[in-house]
Order: structure tokens, then sequence, then C-alpha cells
């Protein structure tokens, strides 16, 4: 379905009290495949979090919340740990209040280099005082005892709507985790009292005024061109001379370098001049370890402008561009997987929204990175939009359909029956929440029981994930409260 626009302010510096110097950061010990671990209690084992920003909290529509779940090798995933944190939760910065929509986005890293994951929550609907939704950033500290007190970044300006886009990385390469926020960049090293080292901006717009921006931009990060500093990529939605329901999301670099992100380069097909069609979601990983990281692009829609470089695939498709010296080469072949892909389960139909959401991680155990793709809009048999979640091995080479497997709530040994409208696999996260070196695929259903949502994992195998063993959680696990929160809308991303 066409999303209707959303006007977005881009405001800029955020300013913050510079910090003493301080160590490098330690950073997390690397999870199975090369991607990082999670890790907020700092015992060994990876830890997800997944988000219901239109929950009521209080008594507040939408103020939004957050539920950790913390990984352990000894807890079945059943009866793993976890924690719900909002804005009335003590040692939480502020407080719950309507439209906040306290986990609209998330992103993890050891910001202060004391060994332990931080985790920053974005709440773009968050008011500065007179500023209406200029938006904020909670960092939760990772600690012993796993997430607890927290420190607040304020936007500037109203409708600026910090924290409706964020990724972390070493975007100057001095050791310390930095995030990026779309308006903003805040680098570390970062005290628990002063906040970020210092705060430039950043700005993901194509072509559109200073106070203007269409729909949601998505960012993630990874060191493309291999010089050891990490870039971002962002989904940047077109903000000029269109519809305002319809026009490309297109896709922009920013290019770390030991002075910080570089000006955005949009990237264009380097055959045809085209701009390329950033889609819906993206990740970033080394999918064919060559020392690149790769652009993994979900382009869950075929609605483009003409001039865009597009899939034009029914149903929609997942698209990779590869990383190089130069960074993003768009001048090679690009290799895409879609629903009439050999290989790939089940039939392309319009509007099944796959490549709505992607995430990579390693599920058997290979060393590889392999990648979930929910497709929200997936019919299963005749209940409409009941969803569906792929999982992609990875090869030598990168991503094949080779061993694809597909899961919805139909499925053997997945708990749940699939219904119209649960949109499962809305949002997708691979993670070993069990430490034995194979990812879980987590998998959220934001429409699941009329907009409550609830949350799927499924576990890894040395062969591929299975339903066997599954398990969901919703409302009723976490205590909150369940109509219209939209648990699962979306996870803990880098």
């Amino acid at each position: 379905m066409r999303k209707r626009a959303i006007r977005m302010t881009l405001a800029v510096a955020v300013a913050v009290a510079a910090s003493a110097a301080a160590a490098p950061v330690a950073q997390a010990a690397p999870a199975a495949g090369g991607a990082a671990r999670v890790d907020f209690n700092g015992d060994g084992v990876s830890d997800v979090v997944t988000a219901a920003p239109d929950a009521t909290v209080s008594g507040r529509a939408r103020a939004g919340y957050v539920a950790v779940t913390y990984g352990s090798r000894t807890a079945s995933l059943k009866s793993q740990v976890r924690k719900v944190f909002q804005q009335d939760t003590a040692g939480v910065p502020g407080s719950a209040e309507q439209d906040d929509r306290f986990g609209a986005a998330l992103t993890t890293g050891d910001l202060d280099g004391d060994g332990r994951t931080d985790l920053v929550v974005g709440s773009p609907g968050e008011d500065g005082g007179t500023l209406d939704s200029s938006g904020s950033l909670t960092v939760l500290w990772g600690g012993k005892g796993g997430l607890g007190t927290g420190t607040v970044i304020k936007g500037t300006r109203s409708r600026q709507k910090l924290g409706e886009a964020l990724t972390t990385g070493d975007f100057d390469g001095d050791g310390h985790l930095d995030v990026a926020t779309g308006t903003t960049v805040h680098y570390g090293p970062f005290g628990r009292t002063t906040g970020p080292a210092r705060t430039a901006a950043m700005d993901v717009r194509v072509n559109a005024p200073d106070d203007v921006l269409w729909q949601t931009p998505v960012l993630a990060s990874g060191d493309v061109n291999g010089d050891r500093v990490d870039d971002v990529v962002a989904i940047a939605p077109h903000g000029q001379d269109e519809l305002p329901y319809h026009g490309p999301r297109l896709l922009q670099y920013f290019q770390g370098s030991r002075d910080g992100l570089t000006a955005a380069r949009t990237l264009r097909d380097a055959d045809t001049g085209e701009t390329l069609d950033g889609g819906a979601d993206l990740a970033v990983g080394d999918l064919d370890r060559d020392g690149y990281a790769d652009i993994v692009l979900g382009r869950s829609s075929v609605d483009d402008m003409e001039g865009t470089a597009d899939v034009d695939a029914v149903g929609g498709a997942v698209e990779i561009v590869r990383g190089g010296a130069a960074g993003p080469d768009t001048a090679g072949p690009r290799a895409r997987f879609d629903q009439d892909t050999a290989g790939v389960p089940g039939t392309a139909e319009e509007r099944d929204g796959f490549g709505a959401g992607v995430s990579l991680g390693d599920v058997n155990g290979d060393g590889r990175l392999d990648l979930a793709v929910g497709a929200p809009g997936e019919d299963v048999g005749s209940v409409a939009d009941a969803g569906s979640v792929t999982v992609l091995l990875g090869g030598a080479k990168g991503l094949t359909a080779t061993g694809a497997r597909t899961f919805t709530q139909n499925s053997a040994s997945v708990p749940g029956t699939a219904e119209k409208g649960d949109r499962f696999g809305g949002a997708v996260r691979l993670a070993d929440t069990t430490g034995d070196g194979r990812a879980e695929l987590y998998a959220g259903a934001p429409g699941e029981n009329a907009g409550a949502g609830s949350v799927w994992a499924l576990p890894g195998t040395a062969t591929q994930v299975t339903g066997k063993g599954s398990v969901s959680f919703g409302a009723g696990t976490l205590g909150t409260v369940a109509a219209k929160a939209a648990l699962g809308a979306a996870f803990d991303r880098r």
C-alpha cells in the first residue's frame, strides 16, 4: 500500500557540552558471521531489543516502550529474561507522554567504552518545551545487570523529530563509536553525564526545502570502501516536485573519514545515470568476505518515479550493491532475489512487500552472513496480509537461493495462526541469543491481535532456521497494555 507523505523538519546542530578525551571504545567481540554482538550485560551472549512505539503507557497513547530480551546459554528461548523500558521506568530520564513514540528507532553500541553495549532509543514525537516534535535520543547504559540508567540528547528545533532514524559506527576512525540520526552526527567518546564529545550536522534529503522531508529515512552503517572507517548508507525520501505519496526513496552514501562523515553522495546506476531506488529497508555487511561491506536493499514496492533505476519486480525484491575501494559499486552487476527467483519459496504477488524488513546474521554457524527478508503483505492461503519471512543463506560468493526457507504463522511448530492483517515479518532481526554460534530469527508482527503486535523467535540450526522450538511473546508476557501498541514494529539495528 502506498504511504501517505509525512513532513519532517530537518534541523541541524544539537549543542552538547564536549567531554574529556577517554580511552578508545572496547568494541564488542564479533558474533558469528561478522555481525556485531549486542551484549548489554557483558555475559558474552547477544541480546535483542524490540519496540512498541504506539503503545499506551500510564494512560498516554503512543507514548511507546521497548522490550529487551537478554540472551542466555542456559535458558530456553521461552524462559529468557525480558524486561520493558519506557519513560516512566525508574532510571530512565523524562516521562511518558502522548505521541512521544519512544522506540520508533533503535540502535546499539558501546558508547562509553566500558565493554558493554548501550542502547539508543529514538523518540521523534518528544516535545522539548515549546518545541513541537523536536524529538530526543535516550541512551540506556549497559552494565553488569543489564540496561540501567539513561542520558538524554534533545532536539533543538520544532519538527526535527530527532530519533526517527538511527545507526552507530566509528565514522571518524578514532576508536570511539558515534551515533548518526539523519539530521545530526554525535561523535564519541560519550560521557554518561556530558553526552557526546561533539555534534555535527547531517543532511539526509534530496532536492527538498530545509523544512521538508517526505516519509521516514532509514540508516545503516559499515565499512563499504574497506578503509577501516565506517560509512553510513541512507534511504533518503525524495522531497520535491512529486505527488506526496509517490516517488523514489533514493540511496545516499556518506563516506566516513578522519574528520567524520562527508557530504552525501546520491547513488546512480553507472551505465544509465538513473538514480538507484533505495527501497523500504537496508542492511550492510560483507556478504562475500572480500573486505568490503555490501549493501542489501529491501525494495518492497514497484511504485517509483520515472528516471529511477528500480527493480520492477512484482511483490518486491532484495538487491545487492557490492562494496569496493571506491565505495558502492554501481557499475557491476547487482544480484537480486524475489519470490519468482529459482529456489526462493512462494510466488511473487502484488503488494507482498517482500523486502519491507531485512537483517543480516549467521543462522547456521558457517561463518557467512545470511539474510532474513520480511514480506508483511504476503497472503497465506486466502488470508490477506498475514505475512511471511524468508531466510536466504550465504555462500562462497555471497547470498544464494539454495536452501532458502519461508516461515509464516502456519508453518510447522511456529506458534499462532496466520490471520488477516497480522503483517508477520513487518520487522526482522537475526541474533544469536542462545550463544551456540547460530543466530535466531526474530520476527515482528505489529498487526497481530488488531494492532497489539507480537514477536516470534525461531532457532537457528546447523542447516537453516527451524520452527521447532520457536516461541512468541506479546503484551501478556510483558505485562503491558496491548491495544494498538504495534509491538514488533522495530528491532535494534547497527
